[in-house]
């Protein structure tokens, strides 16, 4: 109906001015080509990156830091040198190693590792595997832990990803054995690039229980890393810019 409608208006046009040549039918017919254009260039439908599009953009080595609390208490800061991969046409690997520096020794210390593999379907939903390990902070004392989890991962923005799922916990050293079946109940990673900065923000609620005790945790991880290898680098520049800080006079520049 619309193409009957639409061509009989311009066979209408195109009778009624046949005396003004064919100069101003082709003028007729090459502004509604444009118009046609510009109505589909202008559409909400326009292709997005995709999930793998962004992983795509990331693939290589990154340095950086990682700021982490549990229920807000400031937990040591850590390095970490991260190699993001594409293992075959639909999965991603990224794997993330971290460290802390040695005080005394002025020597980086590896403290643990995640590994996120990330499958895409042919739908272009994704999923990510994320199993790791490290240090978490239960009533002030580091704990040793491992965890593992399953995300659903889409995207929510140019340059931005946001993984959500759940999984679970060991910690050792927690009383009444709490730590050995814990649960992450709720677990959701952003994943954002900008001008070369990649920002990386995940929020676990865990929770632990053993009989009638239960035992909740927040815990929030906030990494900043850019392209590079160097860690040994950005790790020695960050110790000394601490200590010109603690050993500058109040008020100093």
């Amino acid at each position: 109906m619309f193409g009957r409608t639409l061509g009989g208006a311009i066979a209408g046009i195109v009778s009624s001015q046949r005396r003004a040549g064919p100069k101003l039918i082709a003028t007729l017919f090459l502004g509604l080509a444009l118009s046609c254009l510009g109505a589909e260039l202008d559409s909400p439908n326009a292709p997005e990156q995709t999930t793998s599009e962004f992983f795509s953009t990331i693939v290589g080595e990154w340095i950086g830091a990682c700021e982490q609390t549990t229920n807000g208490e400031r937990v040591g800061d850590k390095y970490f040198h991260a190699v993001i991969r594409r293992t075959d046409d639909n999965t991603f690997e990224s794997r993330f190693e971290y460290y802390k520096l040695d005080q005394k020794t002025g020597k980086s210390v590896r403290v643990g590792q995640t590994t996120v593999t990330t499958t895409i379907a042919q739908d272009g939903t994704a999923q990510s595997q994320i199993i790791g390990s490290g240090t978490i902070l239960v009533d002030n004392k580091p704990r040793n832990q491992r965890h593992q989890l399953t995300e659903t991962v889409k995207r929510v923005g140019e340059d931005r990803l946001e993984g959500t799922g759940g999984g679970a916990i060991r910690v050792s050293g927690m009383p009444l054995g709490l730590g050995k079946n814990g649960k992450i109940k709720s677990a959701q990673t952003h994943w954002f690039l900008d001008e070369g900065t990649l920002t990386i923000h995940q929020s676990l609620k865990i929770e632990f229980r053993a009989l009638i005790f239960k035992k909740s945790f927040a815990v929030e991880c906030n990494y900043t890393a850019r392209p590079g290898s160097d860690l040994a680098a950005l790790m020695n520049g960050d110790a000394c810019l601490s200590a010109k800080s603690e050993t500058a006079e109040p008020g100093s520049s």
